[in-house]
């Protein structure tokens, strides 16, 4: 029988001996872009630690009288919806079957993250001149981006998108989930309820208030958050391996944690049924 809490716990030390079988080896030349890959790891892997800090709940005592007990499940909310986001990022950029298509799209990345740092106002000298360095830096990205047949091979409105600075294809994070194991619809249904608890739908507030003084609603509402951490971890794991083969021992070393990245490694194919 599976037990979704107890694989939470198995999956995140699995995750943490993997990406550690990494750290502070050199990356070969040519390979540079990976070690952004290791960073976004880095991401995912504390977004999920958080998520389960918070999960746990706090208590505060302010006298006899007074007790706060409470799980704060729409932060937990908006934390899951982070992770899931970085793990799309990692899997849709780093883990291709082809390096090239890889390497263009973190190009198409990077510019992007350097464009949006280039809209903060700069006060002081340096900032001036970090901002002047990194726009030189997106012009030489977007000729690299413009010369590759990726880049060619797409529509006008693709192009188009590229040229302003987007780096998700037309869809956003609807169509990157195409890239990954994860079912479409799942996805959708998921990913909508925990946006509604960052962007202050009128639902999520709806949760709040129905869940308000009831502790065991609130780990209830925390908990169906945190569950779907077991499914990115899994899918993260397995992508992670793909970028970095050498650390696959690491991952099929301990038999109880491998289990567990397998078993949540559910594939589309395995849940069709329950859309179709």
């Amino acid at each position: 029988m599976v037990n979704w809490d107890v694989d939470l716990v198995n999956l995140i030390e699995l995750s943490y001996h993997v990406m550690q079988s990494k750290n502070g080896q050199a990356i070969p030349e040519g390979s540079e872009w990976k070690n952004d890959a290791q960073v976004i790891g880095t991401k995912i892997f504390r977004h999920v630690v958080s998520a389960q800090q918070i999960g746990a709940g706090v208590a505060l005592d302010f006298g006899e009288s007074r007790k706060f007990v409470h799980i704060d499940h729409p932060s937990v909310a908006v934390i899951v919806r982070a992770a899931v986001e970085a793990f799309l990022t990692f899997n849709y950029i780093f883990a291709n079957d082809d390096d090239a298509i890889s390497i263009y799209r973190h190009k198409l990345w990077k510019r992007s993250g350097l464009i949006d740092r280039g809209k903060h106002a700069a006060y002081t000298p340096e900032s001036k001149e970090i901002q002047r360095l990194e726009a030189l830096e997106s012009e030489k990205l977007l000729s690299e981006i413009q010369s590759s047949e990726f880049y060619k091979l797409g529509n006008r409105d693709s192009r188009k998108k590229i040229d302003s600075g987007e780096w998700k294809p037309i869809g956003g994070w609807y169509a990157i989930t195409k890239d990954s194991n994860i079912h479409q619809e799942y996805f959708n249904s998921i990913y909508n309820h925990l946006s509604g608890h960052s962007h202050a739908s009128y639902i999520s507030i709806l949760q709040i208030r129905d869940a308000n003084d009831k502790f065991e609603d609130q780990k209830m509402l925390a908990d169906s958050s945190r569950q779907m951490l077991c499914l990115i971890l899994a899918h993260f794991l397995f992508s992670y391996v793909k970028v970095f083969p050498e650390s696959r021992k690491i991952l099929e070393q301990d038999s109880r944690l491998y289990e567990a990245a397998e078993t949540w490694h559910i594939q589309k194919e395995e849940v069709k049924f329950i859309y179709s």
